[in-house]
């Protein structure tokens, strides 16, 4: 039995210095430093902590890690203005076989308008070139991967995708999510080579946040694959909880086989992560009533209600946790009526992102006990727009946060990265915060939504590890002893504050994985 024993520490809701001892990677003992009656001789590793203060790490319950460490590489396209700021960026890497960029959004730029292939032709007609907008849900590829995806004006629409076209029937190179190659490019083999290195800087950088459990929604087993050589080898320094994509329900078998690893391991396959519809941004949520900046369109519905409810079914009588995207309206109500006869609480079924949600819809996902998976982050980068698409009265009914805690559903926090940044401070800012991060007051529909910091610091701890089934966040006994040591205690920072918060130590199971000094 391996025993770590931490002392001289705070807690930021208690008084006091405070010590305690973990065991075989759980909390066994917390004690005031004066009650505590262990000697240090019997402990493997002594911590004094110096009177810093001691937390639960952070958990992120939805984000996309493969995808995070196979853009790790790409241009980043994040800061681009403009079509000619996209294109220069593009310009710079044409000594690569194959371009990708990641993170526009074509509601910043100056043009005010979407890429087409032509835009990026004018880079190179000759390399592959392909531009995913930051919410992975619409892309952008030039001539030569068109013709290399066998896109051409007689190519008929995939279910719950879209094939962009200009006024003459010709693909304008623009492809909304089912259409949109993401999953040929993760098993390109020259991206595959660099996942080893990318996911080790991605891993570095997130346990420097503070993130010791994070997600990986909707891969394959080949992924699943490389998280078990990662541990296998000793290069997996942080739990991650896997969510297979529909397509791994044809081997039931092996489903079963890989969930029945989880007890011992830091790769635990969760469920089943299932898309109904689209987004906001790329204008394919599934709405009732049209975008109020596109009236002949009301999304797109990736999969059909009778077939949603087939494949929640299926992954009910497994004993998979369902993980289903629903943003729009529409997408809402169909996934709260499949999940109508799954065991909801047994298997802490989720709804991911819930970004227009009437009255109706609280109600049933209070009865149903499903939980909610929210990006507070959201509305600092779709509040801009949102409006525009929803129109002034739909909006007033859109990102909700604090109506549904309110009404007593769990919600677990997440960032959705890399569709934004997987900073656990910045997430806990828009949770609370009223304004942006350059100081403009944000619209009110989205200011009722905000929730108090200790409220914030719940949903991104103890709920949002809940909702990936496990059993920390609190720093108490029989806990998973995976904990964060910070300088200051954030009940009593200013939100500015918060955002310049640095992690000192963190720690995985009792075992420090990641340490700094604090600046002088």
């Amino acid at each position: 039995m391996k025993r770590n024993l931490f002392t001289n520490f705070k807690q930021i809701d208690k008084k006091g210095l405070w010590s305690l001892v973990v065991e075989d990677g759980m909390i066994r003992v917390v004690e005031g430093q004066s009650e505590l009656n262990i000697s240090n001789q019997s402990s493997s590793n002594v911590y004094d902590l110096h009177g810093n203060y001691l937390l639960p790490s952070f958990t992120d319950a939805h984000m996309h890690l493969s995808l995070y460490a196979t853009l790790f590489s790409a241009v980043d396209l994040r800061e681009c203005s403009s079509m000619k700021a996209l294109q220069d960026k593009l310009r710079a890497e044409k000594n690569r076989e194959v371009i990708i960029g990641w993170g526009f959004d074509h509601e910043k730029f100056q043009e005010e308008r979407m890429p087409t292939r032509i835009d990026l032709d004018s880079v190179s007609s000759e390399i592959p070139i392909f531009i995913l907008r930051f919410d992975e849900h619409i892309g952008v590829v030039n001539s030569e991967f068109l013709r290399r995806l066998k896109i051409d004006r007689n190519t008929k629409e995939p279910e719950g995708g879209k094939i962009g076209r200009f006024s003459d029937g010709l693909p304008n190179g623009i492809l909304v999510d089912n259409a949109l190659p993401t999953q040929k490019l993760l098993n390109n083999p020259r991206i595959k080579d660099s996942m080893l290195n990318n996911f080790l800087e991605v891993q570095k950088e997130l346990l420097s946040k503070g993130l010791t459990s994070v997600s990986d929604m909707g891969i394959d087993f080949d992924t699943l694959d490389f998280y078990r050589q990662m541990e296998i080898k000793g290069y997996l320094k942080m739990r991650v909880h896997i969510y297979l994509d529909e397509k791994c329900l044809a081997d039931k078998n092996r489903i079963k086989t890989e969930m029945q690893r989880n007890v011992q391991s830091l790769v635990q396959v969760r469920g089943l992560k299932l898309f109904v519809d689209g987004s906001f941004g790329a204008s394919s949520g599934a709405l009732y009533e049209p975008y109020a900046d596109d009236p002949e369109n009301k999304g797109i519905l990736r999969i059909q209600p009778d077939r949603l409810k087939h494949l929640t079914r299926l992954a009910d009588e497994l004993g998979m946790q369902l993980s289903i995207h629903a943003i729009g309206d529409k997408a809402l109500t169909y996934t709260l009526d499949a999940l109508t006869e799954t065991r909801n609480e047994l298997l802490r079924h989720r709804i991911e992102h819930l970004q227009l949600v009437n009255e109706e819809h609280l109600d049933k996902l209070k009865q149903l006990g499903v939980i909610a998976v929210i990006q507070p982050v959201f509305v600092a980068t779709d509040s801009p727009w949102a409006e525009k698409r929803l129109g002034s009265e739909r909006v007033q009914q859109s990102y909700p946060l604090k109506r549904i805690i309110d009404k007593g559903i769990r919600v677990a926090g997440s960032s959705d990265c890399p569709v934004t940044e997987a900073d656990p401070f910045l997430e806990l800012y828009f949770s609370v915060s009223h304004k942006n991060l350059k100081g403009k007051e944000m619209p009110d529909w989205v200011k009722r939504e905000r929730i108090g910091i200790k409220e914030a610091l719940k949903i991104f701890t103890k709920d949002a590890s809940y909702a990936l089934h496990e059993n920390k966040g609190k720093i108490e006994e029989g806990m998973l002893a995976d904990f964060i040591v910070l300088l200051e205690n954030p009940l009593q920072l200013t939100l500015e504050q918060i955002l310049s918060l640095r992690v000192l130590q963190t720690y995985l199971g009792g075992e420090l994985v990641v340490s700094k000094q604090p600046s002088p």
